[in-house]
């Protein structure tokens, strides 16, 4: 897994490549601390490249949202794979997670 950032007026947008598994969640949560400082801005995740995630993969994901909510800040995901998307949908987070086919109308949301 590999994460990278650019900052935007709207949100961070983090762009994760690879495998979100049980294998990459303590260095997930690590490099999300560095980047998004104190959760103070709105996150974007690109999940683009994004090719597998297993359930702490999830539980990673469902992590950030509850330090984004408790600073009052939220997360998006934009372009999130079928394969994933199908992930979302077997366990109902597509219910909780707030998806975008891009990355500017995930920003765009925030309006």
């Amino acid at each position: 897994m590999n994460i990278s950032s650019e900052s935007h007026l709207a949100a961070t947008v983090l762009c994760i490549t690879g495998n979100l598994t049980v294998d990459d969640s303590d260095r997930f949560q690590r490099d999300i601390r560095e980047t998004v400082v104190n959760f103070s801005t709105n996150v974007i995740i690109d999940c683009a490249g994004l090719d597998l995630i297993d359930s702490v993969g999830l539980e990673s994901l469902l992590w950030l949202s509850d330090e984004l909510n408790r600073n009052g800040k939220k997360l998006k995901y934009a372009a999130v794979p079928e394969p994933v998307q199908c992930v979302f949908e077997l366990t109902r987070l597509d219910r909780v997670f707030s998806t975008h086919k891009t990355v500017e109308a995930a920003a765009r949301s925030f309006a």
